[in-house]
């Protein structure tokens, strides 16, 4: 064929990074609400090829005019993601594995939150970034350390009732609003707003989120959608290193 006589290594090259690029936007918006705005424009885009193919000139026409106003559109309702997704690929910092990973530090807050029945909410980020829950929240950028996320959590103040976010492996903000699941059934009447607040980020992004409980002290997991209740504070070690361990191996 004419066109695979032309093709060469450059070509090659060049698919392979367009395929590489369409990955990580994959990556970026799958399992978010922005994985169902995407598929509304790939169901506007797909009408604007038929009417282009069908010859449809007054719809091809519309479409072409509100081009530029959907692309402005689109930057903004990205926002969040876009300024993360670039942080990342302008961040290059060479990191020993595991030197930093804070789980030492969030097992020992974890530890004295379940002893002291302090209800807390903490979400570490992975790969989809969950920025857009911090409209209400406080910026930290803080180091992640016990002594402030028990703070935090055991004070009076107003982020105590919020959730807490680690991104790469810093304090991030405090006080966020996690949206709400909608699961109904099977659903345990012991479990609280914190726990459905931990599945619905869950179920919205691939954040391991960590939930004690104010009644009883005991620690729960929402990672993938599902909900992981009655744990111990031990039961999170492994958990935590599997955790850092797929991240780190994602981003390397």
């Amino acid at each position: 064929m004419p066109i695979l006589d032309r093709f060469d290594w450059i070509d090659a090259i060049d698919v392979a990074v367009l395929v590489l690029l369409a990955y990580q936007a994959f990556v970026l918006i799958s399992g978010t609400r922005a994985w169902n705005l995407l598929r509304g424009i790939l169901a506007v885009g797909l009408v604007y090829g038929l009417a282009r193919l069908l010859g449809l000139s007054a719809t091809t026409w519309l479409f072409d005019r509100l081009a530029p106003v959907g692309i402005l559109a689109l930057v903004i309702v990205f926002q969040p993601e876009l300024r993360s997704a670039l942080e990342r690929v302008g961040r290059r910092r060479l990191r020993r594995a595991g030197a930093d990973r804070p789980i030492d530090e969030i097992m020992q807050a974890v530890r004295t939150l379940s002893r002291t029945r302090t209800g807390a909410l903490i979400a570490l980020e992975r790969n989809v970034p969950i920025a857009d829950v911090g409209d209400q929240a406080v910026e930290l950028n803080a180091p992640v350390k016990a002594s402030l996320i028990e703070t935090v959590f055991q004070s009076e103040g107003p982020l105590h009732d919020g959730a807490m976010v680690i991104r790469n492996d810093r304090l991030a903000m405090a006080g966020a609003i996690f949206p709400l699941s909608d699961v109904q059934g099977g659903w345990n009447a012991r479990l609280g707003t914190r726990h459905r607040a931990a599945l619905g980020m869950a179920e919205q992004s691939d954040a391991y989120v960590i939930v004690v409980s104010e009644e009883r002290g005991d620690v729960s997991v929402a990672q993938n959608g599902h909900l992981r209740t009655d744990m111990t504070p031990s039961d999170l070690l492994p958990d935590l290193k599997a955790f850092f361990q797929r991240r780190d191996g994602d981003r390397a």
